[in-house]
């Protein structure tokens, strides 16, 4: 048991020196396609810093557009990314720069097909390569990513255009090499995500960590995106490592990242003070089959808690009053995770903080999708709203160009509320002190 609890501060020892990926004051632009505009993945990042680091101030901003591809970020750049004054830049595009169609079976015998294809990986390559430099001639961070997957194993039913996955790899390969070049982060989606799907589909051929498009991630990926990019970047994976030994001195030598006080030992009960530095990642519920693929939260939400000299028997661990569990005195002394229990009043307080950023980005969309119809549709909103009938409108986009001329008079009364609610209140972010109890049965 000594052996293993060395190896575990060794490593938070180490870990700890990874210190927190954004400072105070940091805005962070991500970019992209659809990928980033849904902004889940993300999302799951500037979730991690919220609980992490609840005193530090790091602005989050979308970048990402539908259907977008490098050229496009590059048309934007001044007024959809550089507008927000960023400190960094974050940059997937890929997607769509492959130009899936190309990649349709019923084009394979078709003449130059092949020479498209490449023309189009081509030109993705000149425009990243100008995007960066352009990005870096404004004196921001750069951090890059490689495209997401197309799922192009999966047995799915629906159309499968092979070769796209592919022609993302090469797309990959050259963000690592222009990574080395400017000598700046990659973080590599590709990689994981087909190793990933090989883990999945070894016990069902129709699984997928995407979606049924092939294209989109679902919660599970994006959650799994998330934690690569924490992964690449050296994210802290401790919440907190509480040690409980024979005194409160004692137990606060061999802890980290929270204060312990007022510890008690009796007989049959042992009581003692926390407050933890930071708070438990949460998962919903849609996110948490990604845990059959990869223990999510033992990489990125260890909340450690050992106790020491314990007599051999079953302990039941109440917080503030309530009961979390009952475990063995074995494993109590070899280190139990806190952050697996949902409840728990500090994992109670993270959901808290999760629904609030949820509702601050539904605001967040309404405010991307009418940068989507003024960066790519409004030749099609401008024809649909001179003469409907005559437009060529799809569904979609006339439910886009309905909802755009909806929002648009209103933007400033989103944007200021959008605002306001990116702002967690401290009451909210901080975290509190417990009160611990552990009952032998």
């Amino acid at each position: 048991m000594r052996t293993r609890y060395l190896i575990l501060f060794l490593l938070l020892a180490c870990q700890a020196a990874s210190a927190q990926i954004f400072k105070f004051g940091d805005r962070v632009v991500f970019s992209g396609n659809s990928i980033t505009h849904n902004g889940d993945y993300w999302h799951n990042v500037a979730l991690y810093h919220a609980t992490r680091f609840p005193s530090t101030q790091v602005r989050f901003f979308n970048g990402g557009i539908s259907g977008d591809v490098a050229s496009g970020m590059i048309r934007r750049l001044n007024d959809d990314i550089l507008i927000h004054k960023p400190t960094h830049v974050v940059v997937m595009i890929g997607m769509n720069d492959v130009n899936r169609p190309l990649y349709d079976a019923r084009r394979k015998d078709e003449p130059g097909i092949r020479q498209k294809q490449l023309d189009a990986i081509s030109a993705y390559k000149r425009n990243v390569d100008s995007l960066v430099t352009l990005l870096l001639a404004a004196k921001v961070k750069v951090i890059l990513q490689t495209p997401s997957i197309y799922d192009q194993t999966s047995k799915m039913a629906g159309i499968n255009l092979f070769g796209v996955n592919d022609a993302l790899k090469e797309c990959g390969e050259f963000i690592k090499i222009l990574g080395k070049k400017h000598n700046i982060p990659v973080v590599d989606y590709w990689t994981m995500m087909v190793e990933s799907n090989k883990l999945a589909q070894a016990t069902d051929s129709t699984a997928t960590i995407v979606s049924k498009d092939r294209v989109h991630p679902a919660g599970p990926g994006h959650l799994l995106m998330g934690l690569e990019w924490l992964k690449t970047m050296k994210a802290e994976p401790f919440v907190s490592y509480m040690v409980i030994d024979q005194t409160t001195e004692k137990s606060q030598a061999k802890s980290k990242f929270c204060k312990i006080s007022g510890l008690k030992r009796g007989e049959s009960e042992i009581s003692f003070t926390m407050l933890e530095n930071a708070l438990p990642f949460p998962l919903r519920e849609d996110q948490k089959p990604a845990q059959l693929i990869t223990d999510v939260l033992t990489q990125i939400s260890r909340e450690m808690l050992f106790v020491h000299y314990l007599e051999p028997g079953d302990y039941t661990l109440y917080i503030d009053d309530e009961k979390i569990g009952t475990w063995f005195s074995g494993e109590l002394e070899r280190g139990l995770n806190l952050g697996l229990y949902e409840n728990t009043p500090q994992y109670k307080q993270a959901q808290e903080i999760q629904k609030h950023m949820a509702e601050a980005w539904k605001l967040e969309k309404q405010l991307r999708d009418i940068r989507l119809v003024e960066h790519r549709f409004m030749k099609e909103l401008e024809a649909y709203t001179a003469n409907p009938a005559a437009s060529g409108l799809d569904s979609t986009n006339i439910k886009r160009s309905l909802a755009y001329q909806q929002s648009k008079p209103r933007e400033s009364e989103i944007r200021a509320a959008f605002e306001r609610a990116s702002l967690i209140p401290a009451a909210l972010r901080t975290p509190v002190a417990h009160q611990f109890r552990l009952v032998k049965q």
